[in-house]
Formats: structure tokens, sequence, C-alpha cells
């Protein structure tokens, strides 16, 4: 899911729908603010007296946005606002249904935060796990058909051993030299005592780029490193990317049950470092949640394999005020990801 799409004319628009989502009146908070400066800073969008000026209802009905996809990342961008804050805001909800019935776009994920609202949380989580876990049966059956299917339900929910026989592969990991990328994520996962496919209490092999692309990011399996984590594959993928965005902030941050997988968390959505999860996570060349095929890059080093990945560095934090100068999305997208270095200044702001 890019967000980085829209023209230098909308961009004006894109920072007032972001302000109108998170507070449709009053005087933003600080975190509210860190979350319009690191979009700003992220997508180089204007910030300034103009762009922090609420939608009125009428100017609500005078937004206008090119093009189908982009008028449907704006009303996904002003859901991720809204549910930035938590307990979700009812009038930022009621400003986000008005938005997407202007701009002719429904989102599944307006039928969700609507459950939230009114507390059908049953509700709620069978529209997130049907939209979530639905494209990940898909994974599954086009990696190994109807098997693969009956395989990511035993061992996700049941706890089965499944792909018994690729864990020798697995295991052979381990015996890879120090600092690779075979053998550092087999010490991730022996040391968060994570199953491989074919253990016990292990995911089949068709969930396994998860933990792969743990070790490739950089992020910890913390509640905060998992939201980061399931925000960069929401950018990476191709195909609806943000369901896996919607989860992780349900999941992570508002504390609602949606995978057995993880105990569920509250406020872990740092704007600044979710926000670069999913860009970084889109402008990553290399789509890792679909048939992505890792084994090449299992023996090469860890920082060889992150270049080949084309991976932007792991974390962005800018120096001095909310309103600081943006960074330039061409710079940011053009970064050298092959320099051994996790630091990198641009513009001003100092990737970290």
């Amino acid at each position: 899911m890019e967000f980085d799409v829209f023209s230098k004319p909308e961009q004006h628009t894109v920072m007032r729908v972001l302000r109108t989502a998170l507070r449709i009146s009053g005087r933003l908070e600080r975190r509210e603010c860190e979350f319009l400066a690191a979009y700003a800073m992220i997508t180089c969008a204007p910030i300034g007296p103009d762009e922090l000026l609420p939608l009125s209802a009428e100017e609500v009905q005078g937004v206008v946005i090119e093009g189908e996809r982009r008028r449907r990342r704006l009303v996904q961008l002003a859901a991720i606002a809204v549910l930035f804050n938590r307990p979700v805001r009812p009038a930022s909800f009621s400003f986000l249904r008005s938005l997407a019935a202007h701009l002719e776009v429904h989102d599944g994920v307006i039928d969700v935060i609507h459950d939230l609202l009114r507390g059908r949380l049953w509700r709620m989580r069978l529209r997130v796990m049907r939209r979530g876990a639905g494209s990940l049966l898909v994974d599954a059956h086009a990696r190994e058909g109807v098997v693969g299917v009956l395989r990511f339900i035993a061992g996700l929910w049941l706890g089965v051993a499944v792909n018994r026989d690729r864990l020798p592969h697995y295991k052979c990991l381990g015996l890879l030299p120090e600092g690779t990328l075979g053998r550092e994520y087999w010490k991730h996962m022996t040391t968060v005592g994570f199953g491989f496919p074919g253990e016990r209490r292990g995911i089949a092999e068709s969930m396994a780029y998860h933990d792969v692309a743990h070790v490739l990011t950089g992020h910890d399996t913390t509640p905060l490193g998992e939201i980061q984590q399931g925000c960069f594959q929401g950018g990476n993928r191709r195909r609806d990317g943000f369901a896996f965005i919607q989860f992780a902030i349900l999941h992570f941050h508002h504390g609602i049950q949606i995978t057995p997988a993880a105990p569920p968390t509250v406020g872990q959505f740092d704007a600044v470092k979710v926000l670069w999860a999913i860009y970084r996570g889109a402008r990553c060349p290399v789509d890792m949640t679909d048939q992505w095929d890792y084994w090449p890059l299992m023996a090469l080093p860890l920082q060889e394999a992150r270049a080949r990945c084309g991976l932007l560095p792991p974390r962005i934090h800018w120096t001095g005020a909310a309103t600081s100068q943006p960074v330039p999305a061409t710079q940011a997208a053009t970064a050298s990801a092959s320099s051994t270095s996790d630091d990198l200044k641009v513009a001003g702001a100092e990737f970290r």
C-alpha cells in the first residue's frame, strides 16, 4: 500500500483530510502533530498553517482527487488517522464516512470502525479476519493447493506440525556462517522460541516469510516491533496490503485480539515508526508477502541480503520541531540500501 501517490496540487487536500480525521475541531495534541509531520516529511507534502485547518462539512463536498486508486488510498489514509486515536472519536468516524461517500469509495475498514464504535467486537473481528486471512488462504492455495489451505489452518489455529518434510532445511540454517541471513533467522526463531515449519506450534511454510522479513527489516517481536512489521508488510503487499495494516493497528494498538499468534496490546501506534514502516514496505521492490523465494538469500551476509531486496534504512527520526522541512520522497526512495550503516541523513532528516 503505497501512499505517496498524490499529485502536488492534491497534497494540500490530503494534509487537511488527515488533520480533520485526527480531530475535526480544536487544537491538535502533540502526538497528532507528529502524525501529520511524519507523513509530510516522508511524502514531501506541505505542512503549514493552511494544512492544519480542518475541513468544514461544505469543504468535504468539494474535495477532488483524480482516479479511483488515489481516492481509495485517501480513504484508507484517513482511516489510519481515525484509528490513531484510542478510543476512536465518533466525530472523526463521521467525517471518514462522509469523505468516503463523497469520493464514492467504500473500503471494508469503514464497516470495521463502525462495529468498533458500536461495541460489536465479534462482528468486527470476523470482518478483519475475513479480509486478512482470506488473502493468506489464497496465498497458501497458490503455493500448495487445497493441502496448503489445510496446513495453514492446522498450523496457525490448531498448533499442528505441518510441512514436516521442510523442517530439516530450516534446522540446517543454524549451520550457516555467523552474520548470514539464514543464521540470523535461525537465531531469531530459536531465541524467541518460535517453531519452524514442520514443528509443533510452528506455522505453515506459506507464512514463514513473516519471520524471515522480521530479520531483514530489523523489527523485533515486541508489540512495537510487531505493529511495525505488520505495517511494513501492508505497505509491501501489492494486493490489498491495507488488510495487514488494519489488523496490526487493531491488534497492537486497540488491544483487540485478531490472531492467536500473539497477545493483543494497546498504545503501540508510534506515528513516525508506523508510517515509515508502511512507506518502507511500499518502496521495497520485492513483495515479500506473495510467493517470495527467500532461499537464495539465506547464505548471504545480512546486509547484502537487505541490499538485494532494496530495503530503505529501518528507522527515521528528524531533529527539530514537528514542522521541520520534509524529506523529498524521491531522495528517500533512492537512499542507498546497500550501505552497511543503518544511519543516513537526507535533507535535514536523520534515518537510523
